[in-house]
C-alpha cells in the first residue's frame, strides 16, 4: 500500500499549486477511474430511490429471495434461510438505505477526483480529502459485497463457456460490478494512504 501511495503522492501534494502533479498518463487513468465511479454512483443511487417508490417494496422483497433460486441451492442458500428470510424487511431496508449511502457517497468521491485533476484554486487541497478518500473505499467495498449477495441469491453461475450466452452477455452484470466496487475501493485506500503520507511529510 505504501508503493501505491508514494505513486500518487504528487496527486494530493499539499504544494498549492505544483506544475506537474502526475504524468499525462497517471491524470488520464484517475480522470477514468472517476468517471466508473460516477457510473457506480449513480447505477446505485437509482436502484435506492427505486425501492424507495415501490410502494410494496418490503413484500416484494421477501418474494424475491424466498423464490430465488438461491434460496433452495447453492453456498448461500442457508444463510438467506436461516437469517435473511426470517429477518426480511431488516434485510430489505439494509439493502435499500445501503444502496443509496454508498451511490451518493460514490458520486461524491468521484467529484473529488475529478475536482484535483483542476489547476488554481478550484484544485487545492482541503482537510476533508482522508474522509472522502476512506469513506469511497467503504461504499466500493459495500456496493461489491451487496452485489455479489444479489448474484448469489439470483443463483448465478459463474464466468464460463455456455453456448445460451452466444447472443448475450458472458459476464452477468452484477458479477461484473463486483470487481469494479472492489476497484473502486483499492483506489480510494490509496488516495487515502497517500493523502496521509503526504502530510506527514509536510
Amino acid at each position: 500500500m505504501h508503493d501505491f501511495a508514494d505513486r500518487i503522492v504528487s496527486d494530493v501534494t499539499l504544494t498549492p499549486d505544483p506544475p506537474r502533479r502526475l504524468p499525462a498518463s497517471g491524470n488520464i487513468a484517475l480522470a477514468a477511474s472517476a468517471v466508473i465511479q460516477a457510473v457506480m454512483g449513480v447505477e446505485f443511487v437509482l436502484n435506492g430511490l427505486n425501492k424507495f417508490a415501490d410502494p410494496h417494496y418490503f413484500a416484494n422483497f421477501k418474494t424475491f429471495v424466498t423464490t430465488s433460486p438461491g434460496s433452495h441451492r447453492g453456498i448461500f442458500a442457508p444463510i438467506l434461510q436461516a437469517l435473511v428470510i426470517p429477518h426480511a424487511d431488516f434485510f430489505a431496508l439494509a439493502a435499500r438505505a445501503i444502496e443509496l449511502i454508498a451511490g451518493l457517497i460514490l458520486l461524491v468521491g468521484a467529484a473529488e477526483i475529478a475536482r484535483r485533476r483542476l489547476s488554481g484554486r478550484l484544485g487545492k487541497p482541503h482537510a476533508y480529502e482522508p474522509l472522502v478518500a476512506l469513506a469511497s473505499a467503504a461504499a466500493g467495498l459495500a456496493v461489491a459485497g451487496l452485489t455479489l449477495g444479489i448474484f448469489l441469491t439470483q443463483g448465478g453461475v459463474f464466468i464460463g463457456v455456455n453456448p445460451a450466452r452466444a447472443f448475450g452477455s458472458s459476464i452477468p452484470v452484477e458479477l461484473l460490478l463486483v470487481p469494479f466496487g472492489l476497484a473502486i475501493a483499492w483506489l480510494e485506500l490509496g488516495r487515502f494512504s497517500a493523502i496521509r503520507h503526504s502530510r506527514r511529510h509536510v
